[in-house]
């Protein structure tokens, strides 16, 4: 025999269920057993008022949700979080006015909001996958690791690009080849993220190797002359160049400027091309691996 097991919850849930749908019953079997007039006679003025009950409180509603949104909109929280909020307010206060209106007409609310809570909690458990992906969304809307626009990468998922969009249950984003990715909030709100928009500058740290035999302080001066001139750096940080190792082929010299975030690789190829030819121009020797061929 198959044995089925519920859970406190549930076992509380479905007998409040029975009994409500019997005080539903009873009120829609009575209604049944009454003739068209006398319905008319003791229900009409019922559903007038019912029906001023809607349209007050449609009124009412609305000035509600002006005035909520209009907070919200202050706190400067994300798009996704503000239509989410407008979202579960609305639902809220229009509830609360079907409710007020189906107890002006006499329907037990009671067994409404019984068979409600049922229903919630079985679709609840029949996508719990989904739920879990629309709190993890909630959580990034309020937390605000990035608003749309910044560039951000996820390195356990090989991830990087622009965010085009924050929804509840996906992350989309745009790479720098111009593809569209679309991650489960889960992931986003789980995972290590790195933000490069959030400050915005980034300090470049760029190395350049020259042969044991070049003056490196002169090399210093070749380099500074290339940033100095350079005008992505900003020149209010600070630039630090020095020898950063003793190489077995090379000294290594590693240069540190900061730049803003959306010209980080523009500058680092610039730096690249204007040091290449600063140091030919110089006759300064950058070290590359040799094989010599011996031929008895």
């Amino acid at each position: 025999m198959k044995h089925i097991l519920l859970t406190a919850e549930e076992a509380v849930a479905a007998s409040e269920s029975s009994a409500s749908t019997e005080n539903l019953d009873a009120f829609l079997d009575t209604l049944q057993k009454m003739e068209p007039n006398e319905i008319i006679a003791k229900y009409g003025e019922k559903v007038l008022w019912a029906l001023i009950t809607v349209v007050v409180g449609a009124i009412i509603v609305r000035w509600v949700l002006r005035f909520i949104m209009g907070y919200v909109e202050k706190s400067e929280l994300a798009a996704g979080a503000t239509k989410f909020i407008h979202g579960i307010a609305a639902f809220l206060l229009y509830f609360i006015v079907i409710l007020t209106a189906a107890s002006v007409l006499g329907i037990p609310v009671t067994s409404v909001l019984a068979i409600f809570s049922v229903f919630t909690l079985a679709f609840s458990l029949a996508i719990k996958d989904i739920i879990a992906l629309f709190a993890s969304g909630i959580t990034i809307l309020f937390s605000k690791p990035f608003n749309a626009g910044d560039f951000v990468e996820i390195p356990e998922e090989g991830i990087s690009g622009f965010v085009s969009e924050v929804g509840l249950i996906h992350t989309h984003l745009f790479t720098a080849d111009n593809k569209e990715i679309i991650i489960p909030n889960s992931i986003v709100a789980s995972d290590t993220l790195i933000n490069y928009s959030k400050i915005g500058l980034r300090r470049l740290d760029a190395t350049y190797s020259v042969a044991y035999g070049e003056d490196f302080e002169k090399v210093k001066q070749i380099i500074r002359e290339v940033v100095d001139a350079e005008p992505l750096v900003e020149k209010e940080k600070d630039i630090f160049i020095s020898v950063t190792a003793l190489g077995p082929n090379s000294i290594d010299m590693i240069c540190k400027v900061y730049v803003k975030w959306d010209s980080y690789e523009t500058l680092r190829c610039r730096l690249n091309e204007n040091i290449k030819i600063a140091f030919d121009k110089n006759k300064i020797t950058i070290p590359f691996s040799q094989i010599d061929v011996h031929m008895k």
